[in-house]
């Protein structure tokens, strides 16, 4: 009787540790790839944001809707196509210099991070 007892109440706790653990998030993570922006029409970066637990791994089911911004160097980066709900393609003008983009909250409206790019000339940056 109290074996079962014993294991019913284990279980238990092992969920509640899993929930709060594996399935509960505790930062954002913002992935770039690849880190170099060149200064060329084709040269592009992949910017996605992602919830991560606090083993640092992502959150199993979640999702960040989020809204990309080009707040400074507008005339050096354009989207290419439409921002998706976490991610963002970031297409070079050919220009170099320095752009930032802002990562907002969609539900909240608040400022998640800004990201700093920089776009170098074609022949610094290093191949892909």
């Amino acid at each position: 009787m109290y074996k079962k007892l014993t294991i019913i109440l284990a279980v238990i706790l092992a969920v509640l540790a899993a929930d709060s653990l594996v399935f509960t998030s505790s930062d954002v993570r913002i992935d770039i790839a690849p880190e170099v922006l060149r200064a060329s029409v084709n040269s592009e970066v992949l910017i996605s944001v992602k919830r991560v637990n606090i083993f640092g791994f992502e959150v199993p089911f979640s999702k960040v809707d989020a809204a990309f911004v080009i707040e400074d160097g507008a005339n050096l980066v354009e989207f290419a196509g439409e921002p998706g709900s976490s991610s963002v393609i970031v297409r070079s003008k050919g220009k170099e210099g320095e752009a930032t983009i802002g990562i907002y909250s969609v539900k909240s409206g608040m400022q998640i991070r800004k990201v700093l790019l920089k776009i170098l000339p074609r022949d610094v940056a290093l191949a892909d």
